[in-house]
């Protein structure tokens, strides 16, 4: 096995190895016991991602990928106008679930009202 990726931390280390294993690739954290046992800025660098020997060049660019990666702003529009991934309802659709809404309100009250109590 070889050493894919030095973490900050546990966390860290353990975010990236989910990341390698939805490419399939097998990753595991060493080091991470460290941080308790001597505080966490010492144990900095200590905490290690490792993965086989043959998964090392596929999860090497994954890390390189990863590591490159840039936040998108707060204020990015993620769902143009033009995407179709939310829409307003129809009017038909609208009227259609209050004309719904109006039947069952109107069953039962004749059900309340054929009810003898």
């Amino acid at each position: 096995m070889k050493i894919v990726y030095h973490a900050e931390n546990g966390m860290d280390a353990n975010i990236l190895v989910g990341v390698l294993a939805s490419a399939d690739i097998y990753a595991q954290v060493r080091g991470e016991g460290l941080q308790g046992a001597v505080g966490e800025a010492a144990a900095m660098n200590n905490v290690k991602v490792w993965v086989k020997d043959e998964d090392y060049a596929a999860a090497r660019e994954i890390v390189n990928d990863w590591q490159s990666a840039e936040f998108v702003s707060d204020e990015a529009d993620l769902f143009a106008e033009e995407d179709e991934l939310y829409h307003e309802p129809a009017q038909s659709e609208s009227h259609l679930v209050r004309d719904v809404c109006i039947a069952v309100v109107i069953v039962l009250l004749f059900v309340a009202a054929t009810i003898k109590f």
